[in-house]
Formats: structure tokens, sequence, C-alpha cells
């Protein structure tokens, strides 16, 4: 994996039916499908929305002084699950990012959802990469989103 990948992601709350809130940091591309289901199929509220730039921990560290100018900084891994699919021949490739202090729980939920089998054989990988999120601030609403774009 290159050094310089980042990503942009959203850092939201999920509060369940139940009451129940937890931090969660979506890809950017998939956040608006992603905050469909959770509020449709799961009845999930969505609130707190704040852009951020995930970077890998050595990035950061080679642009330390940059990036600890540029916003608010949280410690969020990256957690990146491969599958190679043998009947049609490719790799899927799905990412996750969670709080340096979630990790392993994510980590124990993606794992939940594969079979064992499928663990233990050469065709599955998962990989934790440490990062850093830089945050500028919270978005106001759905319209930034589809833009990027703050109007600070």
């Amino acid at each position: 994996m290159a050094n310089h990948e980042n990503q942009k992601l959203i850092r939201c709350q999920l509060t369940a039916p139940s009451g129940t809130t937890q931090t969660r940091f979506i890809e950017f591309e998939l956040f608006k499908l992603w905050q469909y289901m959770m509020q449709t199929k799961h009845g999930f509220e969505i609130s707190d929305l704040t852009m951020s730039l995930w970077v890998s921990e050595q990035d950061f560290l080679s642009k330390q002084s940059l990036y600890e100018r540029s916003g608010e900084i949280i410690s969020v891994d990256r957690l990146t699950v491969s599958i190679f699919d043998q009947r049609n021949g490719f790799t899927h490739v799905t990412h996750r990012f969670a709080h340096q202090d979630d990790t392993d729980q994510v980590k124990s939920i993606l794992l939940s959802h594969v079979p064992d089998n499928l663990i233990d054989s050469d065709d599955f990988t998962l990989e934790i990469s440490q990062g850093r999120t830089i945050e500028k601030g919270p978005i106001s609403g759905m319209s930034e989103i589809s833009l990027g774009l703050s109007n600070d």
C-alpha cells in the first residue's frame, strides 16, 4: 500500500433506537447511502457531522507540523478486509475506520460476519493501518456534503 493514501471521512454520532450512541467514521463517498440505510432500515439517528481527512500514521508523522495547524487530530485506524472470490477471480476490498480505542471491537464485529473457514483460508486478510483524522469543524447541512464544502 502507498504511504501517502488518504481518505475523506465524515465523523458522526449514531444513536440507536435504544438511545445508545457511538461515533462512526464513514467514507465520504458512501455517506449518503450509509445514512439512508441506517435511518430507514435500522431506525438510527445520525447527528453531529464533521468532515475529516484520514491519513496514514507515516504520512501524518512526515507532515506533522502542517497537519497540526489544520484542525483537530484524532487517532483513527483503517481496517481493510480483502476477500478473494475464486469463482469470479477478483479480490473485494472493504475499508472500515474506527477510533483507535474501538478498533478491537470493530475487528470482532467484522470477523463475526465472515465464516471461520474463509477467515482461516488464504483468500481472506484483515489488515489494520494506524492513522489520524484531521478535522476542520462541523458540517451544517447535507448540501455541504454533496460538494464537500463548508460555509465557514
